[in-house]
């Protein structure tokens, strides 16, 4: 082990730890690269950001390989029919990210620190106004300014192996997908599945977890990804009146508490079209994933209370019953289905997800997502993509058998559970290399998964959301 350990100091210097992709701050709607493990982050250019060399201070702290990047999100949302209350609401952040290469400041060859804070500002749209299960944007979550990620990263072993530590956002690498990403819906960044059923939704955005991840590329079609986090960045109850945000508003908590967070996923990527030796066209790049995570601590079952009388009974201590650990498994497939053989900047991506978990302690069992995407299509907008997608998760038997036990015993408030469905249709225009536009419309049918508003006691109609993201990078 020692002579190991020893080998991997001594090649070390072949590769540093991989800079992320800016992008990776934002939880959705940003440009993201074709689907591929092995994308490249491409070079800074200053034509790119708003304040481009910012009179030379960019060019000074890259020499010091301190690189700083600013992003700012503004959103306007509006209920055109449907949901609780119609009418506009607005949103926003503003996203700070600092990374040190440590080897021109320290000395220490291939280093990275990265930190990141965010800014948000806003109310809740989804909560106030639609009451829906899936928020319309990952920006639609409680105000705060808050650290997001400090962590530490070094690669070894010549490309294929890097680590870091810290306290890490895990759904900016694990169950994600690429197409996925580019749309507004939060679910389409982490799902539903996962922020419902882990602790404050687990480390994912805005909340980071201490923890450590290792990622390694064993042969150049394949990833490898495990991590090892702390399951409850906010160190609160899995039932809790006050928002999570509100339990650790500056995100500086760093919570060792409860239990651990176990996730692994193997990447495969493929193309589904020959390289031309000229190199002319670019093939059909894909990535398929399956992964899973393992949560140690102690979870609420969905229909008995800790007495084993049923959750819905006036008899029930309205405590629920506990059980130790909880289970989640997915696949992710990101491919490119078709690229326009004279421009390879037309292409169409779809994508699809899938996960399944535990039914006796968990709200969602099921939950798929699809979609596709269309790059380039607008003559005179090469930039420009179109894109629509849908998405709907299904409930377990024990939260069923919950419902049925509130209608029977004359206790409920929401009537039947009912699959809510969403599905979204926007175009991102690329105005400037450093300014976004995204016009979305979104449909929910069953909103809120329940056959009447828990705020009315009233049927729920289907709602309407047109809104409008603006991305600027500064």
């Amino acid at each position: 082990m020692t002579l190991l350990f020893f080998c991997i100091l001594q090649v070390q210097a072949a590769w540093s730890e991989t800079r992320p992709l800016v992008t990776d701050v934002l939880p959705s709607g940003v440009p993201l690269p074709a689907p591929a493990p092995a994308f490249e982050p491409p070079l800074e250019d200053p034509n790119a950001e708003l304040l481009g060399d910012a009179y030379g201070v960019r060019p000074w702290l890259r020499h010091y390989g301190v690189h700083l990047n600013i992003q700012d999100v503004e959103e306007l949302w509006g209920l055109a029919a449907g949901g609780l209350h119609p009418g506009p609401t607005y949103d926003g952040i503003t996203a700070v990210t600092l990374q040190i290469e440590t080897d021109p400041l320290f000395g220490w060859q291939n280093g990275l620190l990265n930190v990141s804070a965010l800014q948000i500002r806003g109310r809740s749209f989804t909560g106030e106004r639609l009451q829906a299960l899936n928020s319309v944007s990952g920006y639609d979550v409680g105000r705060s300014t808050r650290l997001f990620e400090i962590w530490y990263g070094q690669g070894f072993l010549s490309n294929s192996l890097d680590l870091r530590v810290g306290s890490i956002d895990l759904d900016t690498e694990f169950l994600v997908s690429s197409s996925a990403s580019f749309f507004l819906n939060a679910s389409f960044g982490w799902p539903l599945s996962t922020s419902s059923n882990l602790y404050s939704g687990g480390p994912s955005w805005p909340f980071s977890a201490v923890g450590g991840r290792v990622k390694w590329s064993p042969a150049s079609p394949f990833v490898l990804m495990g991590a090892v986090t702390n399951d409850n960045p906010t160190h609160g109850p899995f039932y809790s009146d006050i928002a999570a945000t509100q339990r650790d508003p500056s995100g500086t908590s760093f919570s060792t508490a409860g239990g651990a967070l176990f996730m692994g996923e193997a990447q495969y990527q493929l193309d589904m079209a020959p390289r031309r030796a000229s190199g002319k066209e670019a093939g059909l790049p894909g990535t398929w994933k399956i992964g899973g995570l393992y949560d140690t601590g102690h979870f609420p079952d969905q229909r008995y209370g800790s007495h084993r009388v049923p959750l819905a009974s006036p008899e029930s201590s309205g405590t629920p019953l506990y059980h130790r650990g909880n289970w989640l498994a997915y696949a992710v497939v990101d491919q490119m289905i078709w690229r326009d053989s004279r421009d390879a900047r037309k292409t169409i991506n779809i994508f699809m997800r899938a996960t399944t978990s535990d039914t006796v302690r968990n709200i969602f069992a099921h939950e798929i997502q699809a979609g596709v995407t269309f790059d380039g299509m607008i003559r005179g907008h090469r930039d420009d993509t179109i894109g629509v997608a849908w998405g709907t998760s299904f409930y377990t038997t024990s939260a069923e058998a919950h419902a049925r036990d509130a209608i029977r015993f004359g206790t409920s408030t929401t009537g039947q559970l009912r699959q809510e469905h969403h599905v979204e249709i926007t175009y991102q225009a690329a105005m400037t290399p450093w300014l976004i536009l995204q016009p979305d419309f979104q449909y929910f049918r069953n909103v809120g998964g329940t056959s009447l508003s828990s705020e009315t006691g009233r049927p729920v109609r289907d709602g309407f959301v047109l809104g409008l993201n603006m991305t600027t990078t500064l």
